[in-house]
């Protein structure tokens, strides 16, 4: 449809074209009266430039700019990183917790609505039948969500991914656009000529024992998101442009920087439902995964039962809900010699800790792991990172427990960060290998 010209210019036109007009008649007139034609075509020629080289006013155009979004989405965190023009965003942090709400609170970490495309757009109802929000909104599918803590508190049931083996799966696509929600600088990644109407171009790359294939068709109906009042249009590329990499890969990329000569060396991922153990090869620009044990049951989870049973048998009179101690076990400290973990009443109950992590390392799926490193980590480099690392008792106790069974200490690689370097340290593959070498590696 053609723009329509201001009030100013459509006179300025007008004007012109008369001036024009007036000019050829007065050609007209001057050649039958013998008079001197040039001057008047010259004229009316230069008038008639005049408007074809007025300047026209030009429709903006916003280079895309591509966001590369690294999405670890564990079973009790979420953990999300940005990367884009060489730059990394600070990693997020959530719990991985849903809420389907009425409406989208503003000003929330983890609210966004969500715009799906109908798979029955174009069947059924006749465009006289759709109601006004259907209308509005393109026949889209719309839903409000909250991901993270603020979903505890939306009065409104909330899902735990926690609770169901395939809830990760069934779930994915609200786990990553409310960590994709939850990136302070947004705005400043999105493109566009409109403030409320904004472009996401994303490159998504998950760490995950779960087909990335599966992952990215649950995905392929999300057409924006709104958040904070402004629409962002999301765009995730093309199934190639989708990258899935094993849990812990980052683990790996951070033994490839300490340039380190072994040929082959290992990473043990303790998370709250698995200790994976997997094996890389050192050769080449980027690491490549060999063997991958998960050893479901291992994680964390376990060990907070384990908690929970010790607890229950010092004192049943004083019980700790579980959501309790969870948070009592990630809060609690390893200092000179002794666990130090702070019950919700201000007792200390470090023994209590201190023994059900003993009982988790004999007697539990953590076990078997165990006993592989104790035989492969003596003559492989071991990078220990998770979660379960992030928890100092745990991380002293299960060093400790390697070292007793022969592992050589110079093997043992604990990372400043053991909780984050999974996801932090995956910058380095931005940096290093072209996109086949990213594919093989995955």
């Amino acid at each position: 449809m053609p723009r329509k010209k201001s009030d100013k210019a459509s006179q300025m036109a007008d004007s012109l074209e008369t001036s024009v007009k007036t000019l050829e008649e007065t050609e007209n007139t001057s050649s039958n009266s013998d008079s001197n034609p040039i001057n008047g075509e010259t004229s009316a020629k230069a008038l008639k430039e005049q408007i074809d080289d007025k300047p026209k006013k030009k429709r903006k155009s916003v280079p895309k700019r591509i966001i590369h979004i690294v999405l670890d989405a564990g079973r009790s965190r979420i953990k999300v990183v940005g990367i884009y023009d060489s730059e990394q965003t600070e990693v997020i942090v959530l719990d991985s917790l849903v809420c389907e709400t009425d409406y989208t609170p503003n000003g929330e970490i983890g609210s966004f609505t969500l715009g799906k495309a109908n798979p029955n757009a174009l069947k059924g109802k006749k465009a006289s039948e759709l109601t006004p929000e259907e209308k509005e909104n393109k026949k889209d599918i719309v839903s409000h969500w909250v991901v993270g803590t603020n979903a505890r508190y939306q009065s409104k049931p909330f899902v735990s991914m926690t609770e169901g083996d395939e809830h990760k799966i069934k779930y994915f696509p609200v786990l990553a656009l409310g960590a994709i929600a939850s990136l302070p600088d947004l705005y400043e990644l999105s493109t566009g000529v409109n403030e409320k109407n904004r472009s996401l171009t994303v490159r998504l790359t998950t760490l995950s024992l779960a087909n990335p294939y599966t992952l990215k068709q649950s995905l392929q109906d999300c057409k924006w998101l709104k958040i904070d009042g402004i629409k962002y249009r999301i765009n995730f590329g093309a199934a190639s442009d989708f990258a899935g990499f094993p849990e812990g890969y980052g683990g790996a990329l951070y033994f490839k920087a300490l340039k380190n000569e072994a040929k082959v060396f290992l990473v043990f991922d303790i998370g709250f439902g698995t200790a994976t153990i997997t094996e890389y090869s050192n050769l080449g620009k980027l690491p490549k995964r060999g063997m991958c044990n998960p050893n479901g049951g291992g994680g964390i989870a376990g060990l907070i039962r384990e908690f929970a049973e010790v607890v229950a048998q010092v004192d049943s009179s004083k019980s700790i809900k579980p959501s309790q101690l969870k948070e009592i076990l990630e809060g609690s400290q390893y200092e000179n010699e002794k666990v130090i973990a702070i019950a919700p009443d201000g007792r200390d109950i470090g023994k209590q800790l201190e023994l059900a992590i003993g009982h988790w390392i004999k007697d539990s799926p953590v076990t078997f792991a165990l006993e592989k490193l104790a035989i492969m980590g003596r003559r492989s480099p071991v990078v220990c990172c998770g979660g379960g690392f992030a928890i100092p008792p745990v991380r002293q106790m299960v060093v400790q427990e390697l070292k007793r069974v022969g592992v050589p200490e110079e093997n043992l690689i604990v990372p400043d960060s053991p909780g984050l370097v999974a996801l932090s340290e995956m910058k380095r593959l931005y940096n290093v290998g072209d996109k086949d070498e990213q594919q093989q590696a995955a």
